[in-house]
């Protein structure tokens, strides 16, 4: 297992996305941890993303596969003075690719973006 830290701000009324170094193995993820500060009001929003390139987009969320869209009635997470565990299941084959977390804050005050996201490296990997 590896634990893969993203730490950033997110603008007041902006976005920001988060990237991973390369990683150059097969793995899957298997748990997604967030943490919202008090006075996050449930207004930063923020999803996770498996890319194949580094690019960090902050005018939108990244156009790549967003690990909540499948089965939720929305892709994103919000929380107030809380962690967040997700316990997330999601196989990455092959290798080169990027994990990513996107920040949505619709604050009109700056919020901290503090995920941790833990990987297990397929047999061979890593």
């Amino acid at each position: 297992m590896k634990t893969i830290a993203f730490y950033g701000t997110a603008p007041a009324r902006s976005r920001v996305t988060l990237v991973s170094r390369r990683i150059g193995y097969a793995y899957s993820v298997r748990e997604i941890r967030a943490t919202f500060a008090s006075g996050c009001l449930n207004l930063l929003q923020l999803s996770f993303f498996v890319g194949m390139d580094d690019s960090a987009p902050s005018a939108n969320a990244p156009g790549e596969h967003g690990m909540l869209a499948e089965n939720g009635q929305v892709d994103y997470v919000v929380g107030e003075g809380v962690e967040k565990r997700l316990l997330h299941s999601l196989a990455v084959d092959g290798s080169g690719s990027y994990l990513k977390v996107h920040g949505y804050n619709q604050d009109f005050y700056d919020h901290a973006v503090d995920v941790q996201m833990t990987i297990e490296p397929k047999e061979g990997g890593g």
